[in-house]
This record gives C-alpha cells, structure tokens and sequence, in this order.
C-alpha cells in the first residue's frame, strides 16, 4: 500500500462506484446505488477485469465477479432471467465482462474529469494480480437480492506535474483531450474555412453504424429469404464504424446502453474531417 495515493485511491473508488450505480441502473431499468466496504478476501473471481491506467494516474486495478454475480450481470445485459446456480459457460463470461467495461468507460470520464487526460484500458485477464493494494467490494441492493463486484487497486500514483502544468483545482476543470470528446467551437473555427460554425451546430446529420460489407452477385440478391446468412468483410474483433451521412468520422466497438445499441469510441477523425461532414 505504500506506493498508493491513497486520496486518488479513494477517489478512483468513489468514481467506480458512481460509474457502476449508472450503468447498472440503466441496464436494469431501477434506481441502483453503489456502496463500497473494505474487503479482506479477494473474491473468487469467475470474470476478471485487468485496468491499466495511465497518464494523469497511473497504476494497475482489477474488476472482479464471482461465478453467481457472472451469472446476474451476463442475465442484466442480456435481459434474460439469472438461474440460481446456473453454470459460467464462455457466452455468459464474456456478457459480464462486456458489462464491466461499459462501467471501466463510464469510470474513465469521470476520472478524466477529476484529474485531467488519461487513458483506462480494460481487458480479460485469467489471473489475479499479487495480493497487494486495496480491496473494496461495490454493493448494490436491488430488491431482494444484492449485486457485488470487487475494485482490487494493486497499485496506484498521481503523475508528477511540472509548473507549466496547471493546478489540481484547475485541472478539475479543464477540458477533455480533442480524442476523447468534440473540440470546442474556436478550435474548429479555423477549420470550418470560414463558415459561420455556431449556425450550423444544431443541422442534424444521420448517422449510421457500419459492422461491414459484401459484394453480391445480383442472382443471390434474388435468392435471399428468411434465415439466409450474408457473411460480412469484417470480423468480429475488429472495431465498427459510425458514419455521418455516409462518411467514416470514428471507429469503436458495439456496447448496449439502457437496452439499446451504442459505440464506445476508439478512434475519431480529425477537426477537419468532421466538418466536412457538414452539408
């Protein structure tokens, strides 16, 4: 514990707890609010999450499920009913761990927020880090039954800032990297060549989700019926493209937000190729 912050640490509980009480609370469609508790045993965890985080925070901390809250998050996302005792098969595994990322991206603006430019990036992982750190458990109640995860921070440290570097108050503050949300208007003006940007700001553009394409022989067009596969260029790993009136501005992977579809952004185009989406 001696190389964590612990007012970060604190900090980066607070956050995930929020993070899980909304997307929870929208996923399930109730009021969910997140407590945290100390922990002394890590959980045995069914689904794991590593966080490699960097930038104004740096450190490495642990999203942990046991096998039952697997099953619960897996039925939350899905929208199926949780069996009691029912086993942790792959698809359920990898249903929690989506869940736990969509609260990891939910954490990571509100820590961007608080501490300035950083990047938290979430993956499965098949075994625990050493047992150091801080351990909390995120107790939600929802009717009769308690939803759980563990937050195992096994390290954490506030980057060291320079004088140029403005203060932790102002910091709080300052507006997100251009990647990690849309620039302000007087960043984008020198872009716009000329136009008057602040009239065209409330245009509304369609936007489309691209999983892929395929090139078909106009013969099997005809043919397609109910139950036909069309197999897409694209695999499944690979990243999604949002288009805004037919041009590509960001790439990113498919999560589910309140029972809807949604993007998580990866990649975003430049100032200068978003404005050339405009008409």
């Amino acid at each position: 514990m001696s190389d964590i912050a612990q007012e970060q640490a604190s900090a980066l509980v607070q956050y995930f707890a929020e993070a899980a009480s909304s997307v929870l609370s929208q996923v399930s469609g109730a009021v969910l609010k997140a407590e945290s508790i100390l922990l002394e045993q890590p959980t045995e965890a069914a689904t794991l999450i590593r966080l490699e985080i960097s930038g104004a925070l740096n450190g490495i901390s642990e999203l942990a499920l046991s096998a039952p809250m697997s099953v619960q998050f897996a039925a939350m996302l899905t929208g199926e009913t949780a069996e009691p005792g029912a086993t942790v098969s792959s698809d359920v595994r990898e249903a929690a761990a989506e869940l736990l990322q969509q609260i990891c991206g939910n954490a990571a603006d509100r820590l961007r927020s608080a501490f300035g430019p950083l990047e938290l990036r979430p993956s499965a992982a098949s075994e625990r880090e050493p047992a150091t750190g801080s351990r909390q458990v995120l107790r939600l109640p929802r009717g009769n039954d308690v939803l759980e995860l563990e937050l195992h921070i096994v390290h954490l440290s506030i980057a060291k800032r320079t004088e140029a570097q403005s203060s932790p108050q102002t910091t709080c503050q300052s507006a997100p990297q251009p990647s990690a949300a849309a620039p302000p208007v007087s960043d984008l003006a020198p872009v716009a060549a000329g136009r008057n940007l602040e009239l065209l700001l409330d245009i509304e553009l369609g936007a489309s989700l691209r999983f892929g394409t395929r090139q078909m022989l106009l013969k099997d067009i005809i043919e397609l019926c109910s139950g036909s596969v069309v197999e897409l260029d694209r695999r499944v790993q690979e990243p999604v493209e949002l288009l805004i009136d037919g041009r590509i501005i960001a790439q990113g992977e498919v999560v589910i937000v309140g029972g809807n579809y949604g993007l998580r952004i990866l990649q975003v185009a430049t100032p200068g190729e978003k404005i050339a989406c405009l008409p």
